[in-house]
């Protein structure tokens, strides 16, 4: 990750705004042990997060990190929200917000819950409050290639899906409109987040067949969001036809209506992202 310009801050907070919004659609949507699932893979894969020494990276105190928590704790989102641009004003770089403050916030948190000291409301609303800074610091990464001649992805089903004729079918299609793509079968959730952040891809499509696949998506998608911050999210499949609304909330970067318009949105995609790397 690099921090575009760690003297001013460049937190989009539309974004953060955006993904709140969605965060709240979603709760009232799920089940809610399926939206506690997205709480823990919010906490495991900022607590997974190497804290490698560097020198753009300050830890704070144990205090201030505690402060953070209870700041995301609660219930309006302006708290945590405000508790960070004070760091980045300070002079904090992206990486010290993100693996310093919320890695750690992070896992304080996820401790407070395993040892019961705080409730399932507050555990979720940090953990959404978390993801959401995160949405909004996407504009201060950049991809993680500078020149790319060729428009390259990352395609896949969701963990459990069996049909697979539908992806291959759309790999084949933007192969043919002169993508490079990687196609993946049979990998389970990790492998694919795995394979997404080994990969740098920048762009990922995901395939979902039915209303069975929104839990498995919801989660993969936070930990793509998480995980693999540059990378743009495509979904599509028969998940549309029954919960086209809840993928919506999703904040996905594409919503495909036809194949055509995948590759089109996706090709201004690629051209709006490499454009831009090329000329800062």
């Amino acid at each position: 990750m690099t921090d575009r310009d760690s003297g001013r801050s460049l937190f989009h907070d539309g974004l953060y705004r955006e993904a709140v919004k969605e965060i709240g659609t979603l709760k009232e949507k799920l089940p809610e042990d399926v939206f506690a699932a997205l709480a823990r893979e919010v906490i495991k894969r900022l607590s997974d997060h190497p804290s490698v020494p560097s020198d753009s990276v300050v830890f704070p105190s144990e205090a201030k990190i505690d402060e953070l928590a209870r700041a995301l704790m609660e219930p309006g989102a302006e708290a945590g929200i405000a508790f960070i641009n004070r760091v980045r004003k300070r002079g904090a770089s992206v990486e010290t917000v993100y693996i310093a403050y919320l890695a750690e916030a992070a896992k304080t948190l996820g401790n407070w819950w395993e040892d019961d000291l705080v409730s399932f409301a507050e555990v979720t609303a940090a953990t959404g409050h978390i993801y959401a800074v995160m949405r909004g610091l996407k504009p201060m990464f950049r991809p993680t290639a500078s020149v790319q001649s060729q428009p390259t992805a990352f395609f896949t089903a969701v963990p459990g899906e069996t049909h697979l004729l539908g992806v291959s079918m759309a790999a084949d299609l933007f192969r043919k409109d002169g993508w490079d793509i990687a196609l993946k079968r049979d990998l389970d959730h990790d492998e694919i987040v795995q394979y997404a952040v080994s990969s740098g891809a920048p762009f990922v499509g995901l395939s979902a067949g039915g209303e069975h696949g929104l839990a498995p998506l919801a989660r993969l998608i936070v930990a793509l969001r998480i995980s693999a911050p540059n990378a743009a999210i495509m979904v599509s499949g028969a998940i549309f036809e029954t919960s086209y609304n809840d993928v919506k909330a999703l904040g996905v970067d594409i919503l495909p209506t036809s194949m055509d318009d995948a590759i089109e949105q996706a090709r201004n995609i690629w051209n709006q992202t490499f454009d831009r790397v090329q000329v800062s």
